[in-house]
C-alpha cells in the first residue's frame, strides 16, 4: 500500500467496511430465518438435503478461495486493506473488482502507482467497483420472486418440487468446467476435464453404497481434475 492517497483514506474506509460487513452479516441471518421458516412451510428440501447441500458448497468454495486469497494480496496492495476487505467482504470476488478499480483509473487516465493517483481518484474507483455490483442486485430481483411462485405453486398442486436440486448440481458443475478451463489451455484443459468426470464418476459410483459420501462427489471431481491437468501441462511443458 505504497500510494499516499490509499494510506490516508484507509483509516476512514475501515469504519465504514466494519458497518458494512455486520450489517452484510444482520442480514445473511436474517436470510437464512427466512429460508427456514418457507421450507418448513412448503417442506420444498429435507434436513439431508440441507446437509448434503452445506458439505458439498463448503468444499467446493475451498479451490475457487485459494484463487481468490492470492488475488486479493494484489488487490490490498492497490486500494489498500480496508477497502479489500469491504469489497471482498460484500461480493467476494477479487478479480472482479481487481478489474473494476483498474478500469477506473485507466479511465481517470492514470495508474495506482503515479503521483497523480490522488483522493479523489481513489474515491471514483470505490465508486465504480460499488456501481459494478449492481448488476447483481438487479439479477435477484427479477429471478428469485418468480421461483418464489413457482414453488408455491408446486407445492399448492402437491407436485413433488425437484428443480431446486438440479439448479444446485448445474451451478456446481458449471463452477467446476468454468474453473478447468480457466486455469489449463490445450491439452491440459481437456486432461483436467476427463480427470474430472472420471474422479466425479467413480466416487459417485462409491457413494451408492454409503450415501454420506455423496457430498464429497464435486470436491474430489475437482482435486482429481486439477491432478490431470497439472500433470498434463508439466509433461507438456
Amino acid at each position: 500500500m505504497s500510494n499516499p492517497a490509499v494510506q490516508g483514506m484507509n483509516g476512514t474506509i475501515w469504519v465504514f467496511a466494519g458497518i458494512l460487513i455486520v450489517w452484510v452479516l444482520v442480514q445473511s441471518f436474517l436470510f437464512w430465518r427466512l429460508t427456514q421458516s418457507f421450507n418448513n412451510k412448503f417442506n420444498l428440501v429435507t434436513k439431508e438435503e440441507i446437509s448434503s447441500a452445506i458439505k458439498t458448497g463448503a468444499i467446493a468454495a475451498i479451490g475457487p478461495s485459494l484463487n481468490s486469497i492470492v488475488v486479493c494480496l494484489t488487490l490490498i496492495a492497490m486500494v489498500g486493506s480496508a477497502t479489500a476487505f469491504m469489497r471482498c467482504g460484500v461480493i467476494g470476488a477479487p478479480g472482479y473488482e481487481l478489474l473494476m478499480a483498474n478500469t477506473a483509473a485507466a479511465t481517470a487516465g492514470v495508474n495506482f502507482e503515479d503521483a497523480a493517483f490522488d483522493e479523489g481518484i481513489f474515491t471514483f474507483a470505490i465508486f465504480c467497483m460499488v456501481l459494478a455490483s449492481a448488476p447483481y442486485f438487479i439479477n435477484t430481483m427479477i429471478t428469485l420472486k418468480p421461483l418464489d411462485n413457482a414453488a408455491a405453486k408446486a407445492q399448492e398442486s402437491g407436485t413433488k418440487v425437484q428443480f431446486t436440486t438440479y439448479m444446485a448440481d448445474g451451478a456446481m458443475y458449471g463452477l467446476l468446467g468454468y474453473s478447468l478451463l480457466n486455469n489449463y489451455k490445450g491439452p491440459a484443459s481437456l486432461a483436467a476435464i476427463v480427470g474430472a468426470a472420471l474422479g466425479y464418476t467413480l466416487w459417485n459410483n462409491l457413494a451408492k453404497k454409503k450415501k454420506s459420501l455423496g457430498a464429497y462427489s464435486l470436491a474430489v471431481g475437482m482435486l482429481c481434475g486439477m491432478l490431470f491437468g497439472q500433470v498434463a501441462a508439466t509433461i507438456l511443458g
